[in-house]
């Protein structure tokens, strides 16, 4: 990586970091296309890695609007939606997979900008743990799901209830990573070498958290769903 690949990563992060911390997801969306030009083992183990510690500071910051209850069981659910995926995968293809993930999430997000909302109580709570990681194995999407059942819900309480989330779901997804030899001591490195832009992710988001809030954090958070469906989708289409 050159001083001038370097420098651009660190920009990268931070504005990668910045948009998370202050929704709750975006990282990966916002940073990854060109951290993946710079170094493909960029991608997922280190994002993993540097988006979790922009999720410690949202759970511990938002702890007073986390919904506990959902993200009880939200992680009861997951199970179900991990099964799933991987059963599904070995019946499909995953670039057919991520089509039809991808096309979900933008009709569902067309359907909340014209004031639908998905039905509330403990079901969509099971529901949004089981999509989710049902989305985050078959089409690497885990954000744009959460958002389709708490996307309504105040600002506090998103960042809070999927970092809270994502804080058990990763170690689980940088395990089955390094089972298969995909995380070890070099993506370690890197996202320890990289963790500046992350940190700078952090101070971002502290600017922006006041700023986007209200109504204006509910089209902001489903732009930025219904942006990573559109990229995935582009991604599978086109190449």
């Amino acid at each position: 990586m050159s001083v001038g690949e370097y420098l651009l990563a660190l920009g990268v992060l931070a504005i990668g970091c910045g948009v998370q911390s202050t929704l709750g997801i975006g990282a990966a969306l916002v940073a990854g296309p060109t951290l993946m030009t710079i170094d493909s083992a960029l991608l997922p183990g280190p994002m993993l890695v540097m988006a979790m510690i922009v999720n410690v500071r949202n759970a511990v910051g938002d702890r007073a609007s986390t919904d506990v209850g959902a993200w009880k069981r939200a992680v009861l659910g997951s199970p179900l939606g991990l099964a799933a995926g991987i059963v599904v995968l070995a019946l499909l293809e995953q670039g057919t997979l991520a089509i039809v993930v991808s096309s979900f999430v933008l009709g569902a997000v067309a359907l909340q900008l014209v004031g639908l909302r998905p039905p509330g109580g403990a079901v969509s709570h099971y529901l949004a743990g089981a999509a989710t990681a049902f989305s985050s194995t078959v089409a690497a999407l885990p954000g744009p799901m959460f958002v389709i059942f708490h996307g309504h819900r105040d600002p506090g309480t998103v960042r809070g209830t999927m970092a809270a989330f994502m804080l058990v779901a990763t170690p689980t997804i940088l395990t089955v990573l390094a089972l298969n030899g995909q995380f070890g001591l070099r993506h370690l490195t890197l996202a320890a070498v990289l963790c500046p832009g992350m940190f700078l992710g952090l101070g971002l988001g502290r600017v922006l958290r006041p700023l986007i809030k209200g109504h204006w954090f509910r089209v902001v958070i489903l732009a930025v769903a219904s942006s990573s469906a559109a990229l995935v989708l582009v991604r599978e289409i086109a190449f």
